[in-house]
């Protein structure tokens, strides 16, 4: 079985912004393109990398964040189509199983979205720049990346 790595948005942006960890994330989609692992993100993700994007515009530390997003969109698609990849449908399910998680940890929903996802998926480990979710996941019994 191929493991599969989840990718919180912390991680994911990084594919596309220059900052301490990119070269982690490179590599990790190096191996998707190898057939090594797949990643799993929440489609929520997507939504949240757009707003990151587009705050990093507003403080001109990237040009043009549309096209920036939708070249990285447009890499998870590719990705998906090899099944290197795959974006998880936010359900309903998902959001009322996340909500424990932010009264028992002090989180916002998208950080509990993200943990939920990743144990819904059974993912193989956890990725995540966020200290704070490092310690939650490992709270949780998620395996963190290495």
């Amino acid at each position: 079985m191929t493991k599969s790595v989840y990718l919180d948005t912390s991680a994911l942006v990084k594919r596309f912004l220059e900052e301490e960890g990119t070269q982690i994330v490179d590599s990790l989609f190096d191996r998707c393109y190898d057939e090594e692992l797949r990643l799993v993100l929440s489609q929520f993700n997507l939504g949240e990398a757009a707003v990151v994007f587009n705050k990093y515009e507003n403080r001109d530390i990237i040009p043009h964040a549309e096209e920036s997003f939708q070249v990285l969109y447009n890499e998870l698609r590719l990705l998906s189509k090899l099944g290197s990849a795959r974006i998880v449908p936010l359900l309903g399910k998902t959001i009322n199983d996340s909500i424990p998680l932010i009264f028992k940890y002090d989180l916002y929903i998208a950080d509990a979205i993200q943990i939920k996802t990743c144990v819904q998926q059974e993912c193989s480990c956890f990725a995540t720049f966020d200290r704070k979710l490092q310690n939650v996941a490992e709270a949780e019994g998620l395996n963190l990346l290495e």
